[in-house]
């Protein structure tokens, strides 16, 4: 496929991407008086996606705790009660050194962010059984066990599990550890809410310094030129907003609404979030759609090199998400949540040096160099 002229590709973009967004509890009518003196305890608070949960809270009138180890982001809220604790020792030994006035405090809401161990998520709940009025879960669309198809729903299987950990130092991968925590939590409360997030984007990364953590495309278009595009049909993307996700745990607490819930935005063609990835960016000089056989020959391998392009499993990108958009969930338009990606990353670099692609130990970091994307292009010119 030829390069598309810039005029023409903008033209694309629907009205909707560019509305104002509007606060989806104004929008609903909550009254924020009910959130007045209510105390919600956040586990966490200061890490990826914490900051965001505790402003949102604060801002609609909640008395806010944190309870962490104090280690993260320690200048961040040092005007809120935080409660320090180390979550990941044995035998509750951490849970249980918590002084006995947080134990004795009834907690209206309770939002863990955490994912490490399963084992933590089931002491906590030990601990604090009868203590809170609402349990909100940050999980993953990972503990699905497969992927084989669109559109899956809350109610397919999860991953078979093993044994149930006896220990906090039992180690699983990520999407057992998702799992096995759910579990636990259903095993011992019906008060939660469950958030199945799909690969999470917000002002903030997770990993600082690394530039794997940044966001790719956003910070390709904003550096603006002649930029390569993957071109192959059907290709859709799908990721989660977190301003979207916490003003959706944030109306789930209100209007006290539980269960479990698939959380991002609709899956979206990828032409469309390059139409939003020019509004919110430089316009680019040029971009050139390439084949993906073409991209691939070149060794620019789909999700491991080239962000939001994968093939397989035919679920991937492709979670229904209608049961949290039903229960209220309002995505506000990807221009935004662009704009926040490149915000942040202005303020990680802002003399914009991060290089993408490098060769670090031998190994290539993930996605690819300008140098190599001029390669690319310059091939396909001349096939």
């Amino acid at each position: 496929m030829n390069h598309m002229d810039k005029r023409e590709f903008i033209k694309t973009v629907g009205a909707a991407s560019l509305c104002t967004f509007i606060n989806p509890l104004d929008a609903l009518g909550f009254n924020l008086l009910n959130t007045q003196n209510k105390k919600v305890l956040i586990l966490g608070g200061r890490g990826f996606l914490g900051p965001s949960i505790v402003e949102a809270f604060l801002t609609s009138g909640y008395q806010v705790t944190l309870l962490n180890r104090g280690k993260t982001n320690p200048h961040l809220f040092k005007n809120l009660p935080i409660i320090i604790c180390d979550r990941e020792k044995e035998n509750k030994k951490g849970l249980k050194e918590i002084p006995q006035k947080y134990k004795d405090t009834y907690w209206d809401v309770v939002i863990d962010t955490w994912q490490k161990s399963p084992k933590s998520v089931a002491d906590f709940l030990d601990e604090f059984k009868g203590r809170f009025g609402h349990y909100h879960y940050i999980s993953s669309i990972s503990v699905y066990d497969k992927w084989d198809k669109k559109f899956i729903v809350e109610t397919e299987p999860l991953n078979p599990l093993p044994k149930s950990p006896k220990t906090i130092s039992e180690d699983f991968r990520y999407a057992i550890r998702k799992t096995f925590a759910e579990e636990a939590i259903r095993e011992r409360i019906n008060n939660f809410t469950i958030y199945r997030s799909h690969g999470m984007r917000d002002f903030r990364v997770g990993g600082l310094g690394n530039p794997d953590a940044e966001p790719f495309w956003p910070v390709r278009f904003y550096r603006g030129g002649t930029i390569a595009l993957p071109y192959e049909e059907n290709h859709h993307m799908q990721v989660t907003d977190i301003k979207s996700l916490v003003n959706f745990i944030l109306q789930c607490s209100i209007a006290k609404t539980y269960g479990s819930y698939n959380v991002a935005y609709h899956p979206t063609p990828f032409k469309d979030y390059v139409s939003s990835l020019i509004h919110a960016t430089k316009v680019p000089e040029k971009m050139h759609w390439i084949d993906g056989d073409f991209f691939i020959k070149n060794e620019l391998i789909p999700y491991k090199i080239v962000p939001f392009w994968r093939q397989k499993p035919k679920g991937f990108y492709h979670f229904n998400v209608q049961k949290a958009i039903n229960a209220g969930l309002v995505n506000r338009p990807m221009v935004n949540m662009i704009t926040d990606q490149i915000n942040g990353y202005k303020s990680r670099y802002p003399n914009d040096d991060v290089q993408f692609g490098e060769i670090i130990n031998g190994k290539q970091v993930k996605y690819y160099s300008a140098k190599k994307e001029k390669e690319v292009i310059q091939k396909w010119l001349n096939r």
